[in-house]
């Protein structure tokens, strides 16, 4: 599975880093990211923010689910790695994105769409399954 199919099945958005690779940015720190690792992997790259001391409480915990769960940890570091995981697994995938804080794209029911047509909201011009156009 690659990262766009990968981000389409979870509603999740893609993004370019510095080189203009894509990546799905994540909340956890402005330098996570889950990104392309091979044809069949994807990669998170889990790093905190650096505001707070090294929080490798979390990291402790995080780490042991992850492995728990099947992944691979490609590198580590104090506070901080990187893990390779199958994007098909949904016990993986799941785990992936709460880990690193991804956030899914919400999704409009067409209620709320003709709710927000009524009161006249004056957001991007497009539909959902051609139900309602704002």
């Amino acid at each position: 599975m690659s990262l766009s199919d990968f981000a389409a099945k979870y509603r999740l958005k893609i993004a370019a880093d510095s080189c203009g690779n894509p990546i799905i940015r994540c909340q956890l720190s402005k330098d996570s990211n889950i990104s392309d690792y091979s044809d069949t992997e994807l990669a998170i790259c889990w790093i905190t923010d650096g505001k707070k001391p090294a929080r490798t409480g979390l990291w402790n915990r995080t780490k042991a689910k992850c492995l728990a769960a099947g992944m691979t940890l490609s590198q580590e570091g104090e506070a901080e790695g990187i893990f390779v995981f199958d994007p098909a697994d949904p016990v993986q995938a799941k785990l992936a994105i709460k880990s690193v804080k991804a956030r899914a794209k919400r999704k409009m029911t067409p209620e709320a769409l003709t709710r927000l047509a009524i009161v006249g909201f004056k957001g991007p011009k497009h539909t959902q399954e051609g139900l309602v156009s704002v």
